[in-house]
């Protein structure tokens, strides 16, 4: 039941993201602020997936994710000032959605580690969950892609072309 729930909200997540993406940002076009910007926000989330699937689950490992999931849940809002500037009201929703959501993805994939590695509290003992051990390994590779997508479409494909309204660079 846990891998399912764990499932709809990563599903749910992606959605939002994907949303944001390929409507909105395609919609608005991207300022340079924002392509460099947007980068670094995928960056640090796949910093946490990272630290979940490839170090083991020790005191200092732990320290250092949530000090990097708590730069993450930082770094997301570094746009507001331009998105104020830039998003229509039903963007701004959405990107409340993700704001809320995304300190709760950042805490399910610290749930999932010992779903890779062997856990030395007690509390964190998730029992094989295969699934959401495949999950998570198949967001880490998405993410991956979306953040090589991100870098390269925004910053040496697009050339300033907007698809819908009219672009306010």
């Amino acid at each position: 039941m846990l891998e399912v729930i764990f499932f709809i909200f990563i599903l749910f997540h992606s959605f939002l993201i994907l949303y944001d993406e390929f409507y909105f940002h395609k919609k608005r076009g991207l300022n340079k602020w924002e392509r460099i910007g947007h980068p670094f926000d995928t960056l640090f989330t796949l910093i946490c997936y990272y630290i979940v699937i490839f170090l083991p689950m020790t005191k200092a490992n732990m320290i250092l994710y949530i000090i990097i999931a708590l730069v993450s849940c930082v770094l997301i809002t570094k746009d507001e000032f331009v998105h104020a500037k830039y998003c229509d009201k039903v963007e701004h929703l959405l990107h409340a959605f993700l704001f809320v959501c995304h300190p709760i993805l950042l805490i399910l994939i610290f749930v999932s580690w010992s779903t890779f590695s062997k856990s030395y509290f007690s509390f964190l003992i998730i029992s094989d969950m295969i699934f959401l051990k495949y999950l998570i390994i198949f967001q880490f590779v998405s993410i991956k892609l979306f953040l090589f997508y991100q870098i390269i479409f925004w910053n040496f494909i697009w050339k300033g072309k907007v698809y819908g309204k009219k672009n306010t660079n």
